[in-house]
């Protein structure tokens, strides 16, 4: 992360701090003498939270160079010659594929096996027929492709052949790779088409290159790369670059919903592919020449590809094309093109939410297992919201008071509605109204609790983790538990006022609560049902202590 960024979070997280503070002190707590807080307190707050950015804070990766895009003014009435790169983008998709008559052949598979994935490729179309990769302490296989997917199958601009010939494989030094070659014979002369499998990140690279049968055959054919979405389409979305005026890569969604996505193309994208909650296939490089436009494909309901078209190519050269395919993890990425974090969003609460997806992460490590630090990163937001809790409990307690007092009140003054007005208004005057600093805690559990439910359900690192009856924790309870927990919590919760129409209150809030963190994922229920636990335990701790229920008297 570069310092300013650093700092501009810093100053608004110190902004924030200071609203707050002199609102509730000067609305809530009626600390009108004293409403700033002190220097001191300000300062912690400001050089804390820089260095809990610094040390978990995630690092902004450099940005890639975009190459500039030239462009041409031109006035009303003046003679324009199109460019030679208009002419050739200014023309139909081309979303078909023409295979050439043939006799059925056997196809070759030939598995490749990494530390971190296994590859299945075929000669037939020479493609990579399926793709999975260990996780979770290798003790589950997460597929990327859909079963028989066909991924990198290449088409000509006439008949394209399918049955190649294979005919190697062989490892590469530098980079640490193993490569799988395979050879077709086209109208136009041979076709060679080469993958490269990097042993120790989750790049594949693509070279596919034409040798012609005759040179006055030179520049005749076009090549268009085929690929399709990954297996999960949970929250399935394209990305392509977005246009800027500077070096620096910016990532931009396509939504694949809309209709008109599929009638348009993108001009030499630095990036193309898809993004989904857990899994990413982007091509974010390629030769030149390789990838002048790029599009979509809808196969079906909710079934697409994507497609990267070449520039015509000339005799014995080669294009290639470079993709990320694997999970979406910072480290993953970094290894392979650090701007593909970018792809990592936790929405407009990302200050908030990476440093805790860090922290998370850092307790797994710490303890081994997700569940376990979902269990300690809950007990460290409870300890570091217990002054406002214990704020809150002391508002409870005044609300009860300001309450009596004012039921008080509409007993004497029940025949005389302007006195019992100017009464109130002087108790709320010399009171305030305490109903607002027993929310307090509540409410700066809100941006906490929003920013763990983007960390929780859209992390890849816990797909597949389990945790005593929870088989997995990016995934609902399968039997409820977590959500008869949060309910019981609900119910255990002491409060101020035990009256019967608040008790309904109190039960008809657990049965729904309950109800809705049934379908949450694992892992958020958990911190839900265990901040609602760590809270009555609290609540009862605080009654227990005599001196503490003393002075929040």
């Amino acid at each position: 992360m570069i310092f300013a960024e650093m700092m501009y979070q810093a100053l608004l997280c110190t902004g924030y701090y200071l609203v707050f503070t002199i609102l509730f002190n000067k609305f809530v707590f009626k600390n009108r003498e004293n409403i700033f807080p002190s220097p001191l307190n300000v300062g912690i707050i400001f050089i804390g939270w820089l260095c809990f950015q610094y040390f978990m804070g995630t690092p902004t990766p450099k940005p890639a160079v975009l190459q500039e895009v030239q462009t041409v003014a031109c006035a009303s009435g003046q003679k324009f010659i199109a460019p030679e790169e208009l002419a050739k983008i200014q023309k139909p998709l081309n979303l078909e594929i023409d295979f050439a008559t043939q006799e059925p052949v056997e196809p070759v598979l030939t598995p490749i096996k990494t530390d971190l994935a296994q590859y299945v490729f075929s000669s037939k179309g020479a493609v990579l027929q399926s793709m999975d990769f260990l996780w979770q302490d290798d003790s589950k296989n997460v597929a990327v492709l859909p079963e028989s997917a066909q991924c990198f199958l290449i088409g000509l601009q006439g008949s394209t052949p399918l049955n190649y010939n294979f005919i190697r494989s062989y490892d590469l030094q530098s980079p640490k790779a193993i490569a799988v070659e395979y050879q077709a014979r086209s109208d136009a002369g041979m076709i060679t088409k080469t993958f490269v499998i990097h042993k120790e990140t989750y790049q594949v690279d693509v070279k596919v290159s034409m040798d012609y049968r005759r040179p006055s055959d030179q520049n005749i054919e076009q090549v268009r790369l085929f690929f399709p979405m990954t297996v999960l389409s949970e929250e399935l979305k394209g990305v392509v670059n977005a246009p800027t005026s500077n070096d620096q890569i910016k990532m931009q969604d396509v939504a694949l919903e809309k209709s008109d996505t599929f009638q348009q193309f993108w001009f030499e994208p630095k990036l193309f592919g898809f993004s989904q909650k857990f899994l990413a296939q982007i091509c974010f490089a390629s030769s030149p020449g390789a990838t002048v436009r790029a599009y979509f494909k809808k196969q079906g309901d909710k079934n697409y590809q994507a497609i990267l078209e070449s520039q015509a190519l000339q005799q014995n050269s080669e294009i290639s094309w470079s993709f990320y395919m694997g999970p979406k993890t910072v480290e993953s990425m970094k290894a392979v093109a650090p701007y593909l974090t970018g792809l990592i969003q936790y929405g407009f609460l990302n200050p908030i939410s990476k440093p805790l997806f860090n922290l998370l992460v850092y307790l797994k490590e710490q303890c081994g297992n997700y569940g376990l630090a979902i269990i300690l990163l809950s007990l460290l937001i409870k300890l570091l919201m217990l002054p406002f809790t214990l704020k809150g409990e002391k508002g409870l307690k005044q609300q009860a008071e300001f309450e009596k007092k004012r039921a008080y009140l509409q007993q004497k003054f029940k025949h005389d509605k302007a006195a019992l007005d100017q009464a109130n208004a002087e108790l709320i005057q010399k009171h305030g109204l305490p109903i607002f600093s027993s929310c307090l805690p509540m409410l700066l559990n809100i941006p906490v609790f929003i920013a763990l439910n983007k960390v929780l359900t859209s992390s890849i690192e816990l797909h597949g983790a389990s945790f005593l009856w929870i088989p997995d924790l990016s995934a609902a309870d399968p039997y409820y538990i977590l959500s008869i927990l949060i309910g019981v919590g609900m119910v255990l919760t002491p409060v101020a006022n035990q009256g019967p129409r608040q008790m309904a209150s109190r039960f008809g809030m657990a049965l729904l609560l309950g109800a809705f963190t049934a379908y949450l994922a694992a892992g958020l229920a958990m911190f839900i049902a265990l901040n609602t636990l760590f809270g009555v335990a609290q609540s009862y701790a605080i009654r227990k202590i005599g001196w503490l229920s003393r002075r929040l008297a």
